[in-house]
């Protein structure tokens, strides 16, 4: 369904998503609407820990905090829509919860997508992804969200360029590791691989400095991996916040971790990343900014994923680090 009218919006809110991956890829697209019409206040509803990571990235006028709680959040949202009056909410959600969300909101335009069989009755203008039922393994999730923006003339074109820390100083030899996966343990790599590669890092990069990553869920896998790699390690998983956790990553010279929200927000901001794959698929989901980057799969795993990641060799792996790093220096020149 299209809109009926191209006319420029005054106030925009966006509903943004809930895991930290799935936020960092919808801030090229949040980019492009805000260049695309600039004279609009632009809204984010999302997580409250969010708030100090958007304050990064400049690309939102507000943000709106999701209480905890069905009646209370619902409530605010119906307050908030209430004054505020947005004449368009943007969708980056496709759950009913986010559904009903908006609805409270009230906006008089309620925007999202909707996948095959799906459908989404609070909404007032829905864009349906039909058309690409046989190619939805095959396209990036950004991607498919820039169709969704273009459809309502909300962007012209996505710039994938990573964005810039003014506070960031890159430090040399300086590698980032994250161990973890708070939302799905299939993706972490095993404890011993993480020691046995991190072993064969700190002889093939001399003097470098390792630095553990993570939530807080994340602790106890990084805990055990740094005691059980022999070689000293810096942990700080879950003692920082988003903006802090940025801010770290800005500082590495590589980040090398699992199919993880860190390993978007690191490319995000144009640290060099090394993502390991098995059971995801990279070509939906894999990080989406034009920053130095290597996807590493099991050998014989399609693209779409569907493999162990334990199937990945450390040997393999600090192999190709290695080779990536020096590229990256012959490209930099």
């Amino acid at each position: 369904m299209e809109l009926k009218s191209k006319k420029a919006f005054k106030k925009i809110f966006i509903r943004m998503p809930n895991w930290l991956g799935d936020f960092v890829m919808a801030l090229p697209l949040l980019r492009s609407i805000k260049e695309n019409h600039p004279h609009a206040q632009l809204t984010l509803i999302a997580k409250p820990e969010f708030k100090e990571l958007i304050k990064l990235f400049p690309i939102a006028d507000d943000f709106i905090s999701l209480p905890s709680g069905n009646y209370r959040c619902l409530h605010k949202l119906y307050s908030i829509g209430a004054s505020e009056k947005p004449d368009c909410q943007v969708l980056f959600t496709n759950s009913a919860r986010g559904d009903i969300e908006a609805w409270c909101v009230g906006a008089n335009k309620r925007l999202g997508m909707a996948y095959p069989g799906k459908y989404r009755p609070f909404l007032t203008h829905v864009y349906r992804l039909d058309s690409f039922k046989n190619n939805l393994k095959e396209i990036h999730q950004t991607n498919l969200l820039e169709s969704f923006l273009k459809s309502f003339c909300l962007v012209n074109e996505v710039n994938s360029s990573p964005f810039s820390l003014k506070s960031a100083k890159r430090g040399l030899n300086r590698v980032g590791i994250v161990a973890g996966s708070s939302n799905n343990p299939d993706k972490c790599w095993a404890v011993e691989k993480w020691c046995k590669l991190i072993k064969k890092l700190s002889f093939e990069i001399p003097e470098s400095e390792f630095i553990l990553f993570g939530t807080k869920n994340d602790c106890l896998i990084s805990k055990s991996v740094a005691n059980g790699c022999g070689v000293p390690v810096l942990d700080v998983t879950g003692k920082t916040n988003m903006m802090e956790f940025a801010e770290e990553l800005a500082a590495c010279h590589l980040v090398i971790g699992n199919d993880t929200g860190g390993m978007h927000l690191a490319n995000a901001i144009g640290t060099p990343v090394t993502v390991l794959f098995g059971p995801t698929n990279l070509l939906v989901t894999g990080p989406y900014f034009d920053s130095p980057k290597l996807f590493l799969q099991p050998e014989g795993c399609s693209r779409e994923g569907g493999s162990s990641i334990q199937l990945l060799d450390p040997k393999e792996v600090s192999i190709r680090v290695v080779n990536f790093l020096k590229n990256e220096i012959v490209n930099r020149g």
